[in-house]
């Protein structure tokens, strides 16, 4: 037996009342000698022999009284083995949910909530009938099964238990109860027992309750116990977000960009914010966040010596409560040297009227001057059939004649994969030719000629990487002696970089797959004008050489559970490796594939490799900043949505243990049991009483007077006296 209120206990010492009083209101009898009485000593005797019996027991009736009544407000229990005829031994099937989500990895006075909550579901677990069978379910979601069918192994279950982990994903509570319900409808003749252990995010409970508790639902009477480890809102922040602001990054170059902090708590916050890049820290800012808010960070540091394509990079606030928000992934793309393949159509002719003559000179100037062309190559468009063309990051087409079906599929290839093209047409470039070159930005409609002079330009995008480095309103982009132009109709996605005065794009920009096109309307020799003797030819060749290897920075996170897909510029012909941020190595086979994994499990940096590129691309993911928000939805707010019972604690849950029907409770039986002995008394006391009471004709019926008595009127004793 155990007691839910056992304290009350003490309350037993109350039973000394009754025998108190009892002593107290005894009476010291004197004899005294009476002569025309002494015939009744002998009845006078056997009364109080009778008096002292009946007293006896009115005083055991009373002490029982109030023992009862104590017992009661203890609440006893007993436990199933004993209590079988009350019910106890009906077999139940119980499922235990245990929310793994990030939250539940909340320290709360040094103790993640996860182990509370698992400490919790292991003492319902204790209190199982051997016949009663159990689940137990993952929250996080998507919410796992982890015992298939419900079994009688409680020690299974309590090493599954034992073993769960705290995920970085939401709780997902609808498909939770949908689990429960498939599980429960197997065992129709059981009582069916739910115990959700979870802190209660509010935002975890943001669903529909009447798609999830339908008369479906109510028809398998299952009894929900949500069971929360504690009823406090720990402080928190995290690292909300980052985006890097500088568009081509190089080592030893300026990174600038923002990051917002968001303070979670109630109180004010004083953290540091430190931002880092290939391990080395590159800023650091004070913040002071007051309750609930959220603040952007600026920032700039200088980009550390990396010789890799990419940098890891980390945003991260000290650590609290709940830490696995305190660190914001990134990856930056690394500027490296260019490998650019020149194709012209005009090879028969003298070398200084090519257009390749005037590109090459342009990327060696830049090679001299510091830039990063280290190979250059060129070819006639009829070589490109039977030429590699993966190891340059930037062809330039000019003015090529035409291209056969087989070079057209290999050019559209290479830019789907990641690879930049700039087209400059000329005198040998047809426009019906030019309308099978399905990868340009825009569709050519005609050229037209133009009056001799210099024709302006305006900036129509200053924020593209091409141009926001090298020209804005301080530095305008030149004007240019043009004779000749061609007229083009935009596709779709095109953007118009610069415009001609006269609304005539003169550089258009578009995106195909993961790569880049650009399509410049000037010719790269000097049969439309002298574009290639102007200040703009040299820094623009340069630029587009530049970004053909800079990748502008996505600032886009994944967020745990999410895949990781096949992007462009992965080679699908290729065994891939993801290191995962655990370190562990996971290995891609080649072919064809959309998804390089399925679901990721925890944040931080995927490395994607293959033994002939090494690094090409990292994925940054982030855990969802919803689960940092750690108020708990309110009792009242709950009980609209779930038809169940709400227990806060380790107490809570023993409490209601005791109550449950593995324990049947007793005070009920016992307050019954009160309630009868208090009527038996009252029956009891006024039969003692009434007849001690009264007389009759012939007999003086001896005993004190009481006045409790049963429907009988007092009347005063008669003696008759024979004559």
């Amino acid at each position: 037996m155990s007691f839910l209120n056992p304290w009350m206990l003490f309350g037993l010492g109350a039973i000394a009342a009754p025998i108190v009083i009892h002593l107290w209101q005894r009476r010291n009898v004197t004899t005294m000698p009476f002569s025309t009485l002494r015939f009744l000593k002998i009845v006078a005797l056997k009364t109080s022999r009778n008096a002292r019996l009946e007293n006896f027991i009115l005083l055991f009736v009373r002490c029982l009284l109030f023992a009862l009544l104590i017992l009661a407000a203890a609440l006893p229990s007993v436990s199933t083995e004993l209590a079988k005829f009350l019910g106890g031994s009906t077999p139940r099937t119980v499922i235990l949910a245990i929310d793994n989500s990030m939250s539940m990895g909340c320290l709360v006075n040094g103790t993640p909530r996860l182990e509370a909550s698992k400490k919790q579901a292991l003492d319902v677990l204790d209190q199982l009938n051997p016949s009663d069978t159990v689940a137990v379910i993952a929250a996080e979601g998507p919410p796992k099964l982890l015992i298939p069918q419900p079994t009688i192994d409680h020690k299974v279950a309590r090493q599954i238990i034992e073993a769960i982990r705290p995920g970085e994903t939401l709780s997902d509570f609808p498909d939770v109860f949908s689990m429960t319900r498939r599980v429960v409808a197997k065992s129709p003749d059981h009582t069916k027992e739910l115990y959700l252990f979870t802190d209660s995010q509010e935002t975890a409970w943001q669903f529909d309750p009447a798609t999830v508790f339908d008369d479906a639902w109510k028809k398998l009477a299952i009894q929900t116990i949500v069971v929360a480890p504690d009823d406090l809102t720990p402080p928190n922040a995290a690292v909300v977000s980052l985006k890097i602001s500088t568009q081509m990054v190089s080592p030893g170059s300026e990174v600038a960009g923002v990051a917002v902090v968001q303070n979670f708590s109630t109180t004010l916050l004083q953290d540091v914010l430190e931002i880092a890049v290939g391990g080395e820290r590159i800023a650091r800012k004070s913040l002071e966040l007051p309750p609930g808010a959220a603040q952007e960070i600026s920032f700039e540091g200088v980009m550390p010596q990396i010789t890799s394509r990419w940098a890891e990079g980390t945003a991260k606030i000290q650590p609290d409560n709940l830490t696995p928000d305190d660190t914001f992934y990134f990856a930056i793309p690394v500027s490296q040297q260019s490998h650019v393949l020149i194709v012209e159509g005009q090879q028969p002719q003298e070398e200084r009227l090519h257009s390749g003559f005037y590109l090459k000179k342009a990327l060696e100037a830049g090679e001299a001057g510091g830039a990063k062309a280290t190979s250059i190559a060129m070819i006639a468009p009829a070589d490109l059939d039977d030429s590699s063309l993966d190891q340059y990051s930037a062809i330039f087409f000019a003015d090529v004649p035409s291209l056969s079906d087989r070079a057209l599929v290999k050019i559209k290839n290479y830019i789907q994969s990641g690879g930049t093209v700039a087209f400059f047409p000329g005198d040998l470039t047809g426009v019906d030719v030019l309308k099978r070159f399905d990868f340009l930005p825009s569709i050519p409609v005609g050229v037209v000629d133009l009056p001799p002079g210099r024709l302006a330009t305006e900036i129509s995008d200053p924020t593209h990487p091409l141009i926001a480095s090298t020209w804005d309103r301080s530095t305008p982009f030149p004007a240019l002696p043009q004779t000749k132009m061609m007229t083009w109709k935009p596709g779709s996605g095109a953007r118009s970089l610069l415009t001609f005065s006269n609304g005539t794009p003169f550089l258009i920009a578009g995106n195909l797959g993961a790569g880049q096109v650009f399509l410049v309307n000037a010719s790269a020799d000097r049969a439309w004008g002298d574009f290639p003797l102007s200040p703009a030819f040299l820094p623009l060749i340069q630029q587009i050489a530049r970004l053909s290897t800079d990748r502008v920075f996505d600032n886009t996170s994944r967020l745990v559970g999410e895949s990781l897909p096949m992007t462009a510029r992965l080679p699908s012909d290729q065994i891939l490796t993801i290191k995962m941020p655990d370190a562990k190595n996971v290995t891609v086979p080649a072919g064809e594939k959309s998804d390089l994994l399925d679901r990721t499990e925890k944040s931080g940096l995927y490395l994607v490799s293959s033994p002939k590129d090494g690094i090409i691309e990292i994925f940054s993911v982030n855990a969802d900043r919803k689960e940092s928000d750690l108020k708990p939805i309110s009792k009242e707010a709950l009980g609209k949505i779930l038809p169940g019972e709400v227990v806060v604690g380790e107490e809570g849950i023993r409490r209601w243990l005791t109550q449950s029907r593995g324990n049947t409770p007793l005070w009920p039986v016992l307050l019954l049991a009160a309630l009868v002995i208090f009527g038996c008394e009252e029956v009891l006391s006024n039969l003692l009483a009434r007849n001690r009471s009264q007389g009759n004709e012939k007999h003086i019926m001896t005993g004190r007077l009481n006045k409790r008595r049963f429907g009988v009127a007092f009347r005063p004793m008669v003696t008759e006296v024979e004559s």
